[in-house]
């Protein structure tokens, strides 16, 4: 980072910033040094010397408050300054935890180093950093709360998994389920999974969300399996980076199959291209371990990654799932009708079976079945839904066929 940024040089004795000033930058030292000193009952008394490799001036740079010591070049030297605006925009980028510990931290130090000292920020200026603080404050209190709330939802079983069917286009049979899980919060009611698996990534809890998950969908795959009708049936769960980074995976996948007596074949990982992204090596080693054991792979989102065309040649993939992205609009759309028709026909050259997400409509469906697309997988086939309200579902449709 600091490759891209300005240097300023300056002579032996030349003053950088004194006492008062207000900050707008800090400063990293690539040649010479520099002394730091305060004026007190009229003469100059040295705080500290500083040399290649360190840093001054960040609190002020951070807090918005007027600089609490001098500091000169006390040779020839080469500084980097780091200005406000970039710290303020990797800081927005930042874990608004940590933002908000830094700026508590930073609140306290200066309590004690500046407590009688007067403040030469602007009124605006206080206000601004007051609002930010506040933002902050919130994001990193919501946070906090919600990272608390999920490993109380791990204990206390408020996780749920729902399954979407997945059918042959050929035939409308059900050949499988993707597992989706669901929180179901004591107070808020069913949270999606994109409101909270973000942080549980974040958090290293998306590892004991994953076994939960995993755990659960092989626990109910045996009545999940009555209720296909295809001669390789299949049921699917979700990879996160983090279990994609740890070798313990596959012992895992081991241990969970085994405890409930499950063909292995019929487990099928997915897997997104960020997720390979993260750990391309690991990952590759882990995905051909799992395909050794007899788990079958997917590659899901197709299309909205980068670099697909190299995972799908380097990585051991046998389902392409297509983002409903490029589904969902196909009838309406030449571009997104050609990625489908393409994204098909790549798939089959490499071997690969297909899966179209988003089908909404029975014409979309019938399009897609064109194609030479092997399955769909949306709302026209059914929505997601928990367990109790599959087997209720298809009670109710036996008995209308009666």
């Amino acid at each position: 980072m600091f490759d891209e940024l300005d240097r300023e040089v300056f002579a032996a004795g030349d003053q950088i910033f004194k006492e008062g000033d207000a900050g707008d930058c800090a400063y990293l030292i690539e040649k010479g040094t520099v002394e730091v000193f305060v004026i007190d009952q009229g003469k100059e008394r040295q705080l500290n010397l500083l040399g290649k490799g360190e840093m001054f001036g960040e609190i002020a740079l951070i807090d918005h408050q007027p600089r609490t010591a001098t500091v000169r070049a006390a040779e020839e030297t080469v500084l980097v300054p780091i200005r406000r605006k970039l710290v303020e925009e990797l800081m927005e980028k930042s874990d608004p935890v940590l933002n908000h510990l830094l700026l508590v931290i930073l609140d306290r130090f200066r309590n004690k180093q500046s407590s009688n000292r007067s403040h030469m920020a602007s009124t605006e200026d206080l206000r601004d950093h007051s609002s930010r603080r506040s933002a902050l404050k919130g994001e990193a209190t919501h946070k906090l709360s919600l990272a608390h709330g999920i490993t109380h939802a791990l204990v206390n079983s408020e996780f749920e998994l729902y399954y979407q069917p997945i059918c042959n286009l050929s035939d409308g049979r059900i050949a499988g389920f993707e597992a989706l899980i669901r929180w179901h919060h004591p107070t808020d009611g069913v949270i999606q999974p994109m409101d909270f698996l973000w942080l549980a990534e974040q958090t290293g809890l998306i590892r004991e969300i994953g076994l939960w998950t995993l755990e659960r969908a092989c626990r109910d795959w045996p009545k999940l399996r009555q209720y296909t009708n295809y001669e390789k049936p299949f049921v699917s769960v979700n990879l996160s980076a983090v279990q994609l980074a740890s070798e313990m995976l596959v012992e895992d996948v081991k241990g969970i199959i085994a405890r409930h007596s499950m063909e292995v074949t019929e487990l099928k990982l997915e897997l997104t291209e960020t997720v390979i992204i993260e750990h391309p090596e690991l990952a590759l080693k882990i995905l051909n371990k799992l395909i050794e054991l007899g788990s079958g792979l997917a590659l899901d989102d197709y299309g909205t990654g980068h670099s697909g065309l190299n995972h799908l040649q380097r990585y051991p993939i046998g389902t392409l799932k297509i983002d409903r992205a490029f589904v969902a609009p196909l009838l309406e759309s030449a571009q997104s009708y050609e990625i489908v028709r393409s994204s098909v026909d790549l798939a089959h050259s490499l071997g690969m079976n297909v899966v179209a997400e988003g089908v909404e409509a029975k014409e979309v469906g019938a399009k897609l079945l064109e194609m030479g697309c092997d399955f769909g997988q949306g709302w026209h086939y059914g929505r997601p839904a928990a367990l109790q309200d599959l087997v209720m579902r298809h009670a109710i449709t036996q008995q209308q066929q009666l």
